[in-house]
């Protein structure tokens, strides 16, 4: 493990609803495969840990092109109890109801090739296989919890969460990452490509320098004082499900969106990042998904419990870890094509934070102390290079940008729509010369969705 000492930045990029089978598996599939000991997909992709079945049909992984899916695909709570299966016999998770609660959400014709069972391959991910090949795939990072968005996102955030599903603006929560690393006087920052997560929370700093846009990166890896340029730094997509700020386009990599704009948003992450090599020497980039978003994974889930607090809107505990996501560490502290195969979830992330930012005080929490106790250990083992390589490997032409159309919540919006327009109208509520200052497309697109009723 690398001296911590030796890492000066550590950056946080978390995108939307894909599963590692979905996104890396291809990496040890027959012409895909680049020569790791990768825990992926494996030919003949007609294997019993790969197949699915609906109405006595049998449906196995099958490699597909990015582009816009015909829908979003089913992982709240209760549809992810069904997919993942769990068998009376053996007590452990077949995988394998994928494809019907997929065929059941979403009406669509039995087709042979049904997304959830669709992967990615290198022609389509140019920037994430670029990652891989270059720097580190975790390829046991796992979702902390088998459901959707919002909880698996304040599991990153805090180590806990007070939900089980999304669900709107978000009830007070227990103390967030940022006000953590505030207290012990660590620089942060966050930088968005489109109105911040944090709005959900109600957080009036988004309004402050703390939160910048992402075009602002490359600027201040080149240019800022060290003695002002942030220890942590979170960075945002812009979310499918949240308003247009700037121009913007959805790049979080949420289904039915495709991936080429969140692949074009990882090299702007990457180029800005190594824009300054004597930065870059001593800073981890971590790539990370939020959760599996309904796509298949052959591996089950963990054995690790999570109990709801006394103040938590749910009751039922969960009983596992959320599925595989795709994971990448990128830095020059880790070796090239490497695979690191030990339990890995959000926590690993604070865990990594309270080593760096905390020695000696008893970790990050105590709830993540408790993931550490079951199984979950600290991205800092992913580091393996006592000291930083010197070269910095150039990564490929970006790939073109989607077209998408944009809009509003309509009629049948999700959750998570709704959670962002509740967002935006309480910022113009409750922040209104901040909001017209910093971010006036938002109070443009609150006062054009008051006058269409």
């Amino acid at each position: 493990m690398t001296d911590l000492s030796l890492v000066d930045t550590i950056v946080i990029v978390m995108l939307e609803n894909r599963s590692f089978d979905h996104v890396l598996g291809h990496l040890s599939y027959g012409p895909y495969a680049n020569g790791s000991n990768l825990e992926g997909l494996r030919g003949p992709l007609e294997r019993p840990e790969h197949e699915n079945v609906a109405d006595g049909e049998p449906y196995y992984p099958f490699p597909m092109r990015d582009g816009r899916l015909a829908s979003d695909l089913p992982h709240s709570r209760a549809e992810m109890t069904r997919a993942l299966a769990l068998s009376p016999a053996t007590g452990r998770f077949s995988m394998s109801g994928f494809v019907e609660v997929y065929f059941d959400h979403t009406g669509a014709n039995r087709t042979t090739t049904p997304d959830p069972m669709g992967f990615l391959t290198p022609v389509d991910l140019p920037t994430t296989d670029f990652f891989a090949n270059n720097y580190a795939v975790c390829d046991h990072w796992f979702a902390p919890l088998p459901t959707s968005t919002q909880p698996n996102r304040l599991m990153a955030l805090s180590g806990s969460t007070r939900i089980d599903e999304t669900r709107g603006i978000f009830p007070p929560q227990d103390p967030l990452l940022l006000d953590w690393l505030f207290e012990r006087n660590v620089r942060w920052r966050v930088y968005h490509s489109g109105i911040s997560f944090f709005a959900l929370l109600g957080r009036g700093d988004i309004f402050t320098d703390r939160f910048r846009s992402i075009d602002r990166l490359a600027p201040d890896v080149s240019h800022e004082r060290p003695g002002d340029f942030p220890s942590v730094i979170l960075i945002e997509p812009a979310y499918g499900d949240a308003p247009r700020i700037g121009g913007s386009l959805p790049n979080d990599n949420h289904p039915p969106l495709p991936v080429a704009p969140g692949e074009a948003l990882l090299l702007q992450i990457y180029e800005a990042l190594t824009c300054n090599p004597e930065r870059w020497a001593r800073t981890v980039l971590i790539v990370t998904y939020d959760e599996h978003g309904g796509f298949f994974d052959h591996v089950p889930p963990l054995p690790i419990r999570y109990d709801p607090a006394a103040n938590a809107v749910f009751r039922e505990p969960f009983l596992s870890s959320g599925l595989r996501v795709p994971s990448l560490i990128v830095s020059p502290l880790v070796s090239p094509g490497s695979v690191f195969d030990g339990l890995l979830d959000h926590t690993s992330i604070l865990q990594l934070l309270a080593e760096k930012f905390a020695p000696g005080q008893g970790g990050y929490s105590g709830p993540v102390e408790n993931r550490r106790r079951q199984g979950i250990r600290s991205v800092s083992e992913v580091l393996d290079l006592a000291t930083p390589r010197s070269s910095i490997p150039k990564a490929p032409a970006g790939p073109l940008r989607a077209e998408i159309s944009l809009g509003g919540p309509v009629s049948g919006a999700t959750d998570m729509q709704l959670a962002f327009a509740a967002a935006a109208n309480s910022m113009v509520q409750n922040f209104p010369k901040e909001t017209a200052q910093k971010y006036p497309e938002i109070s443009h697109w609150v006062l054009t969705q008051t006058d269409t009723g």
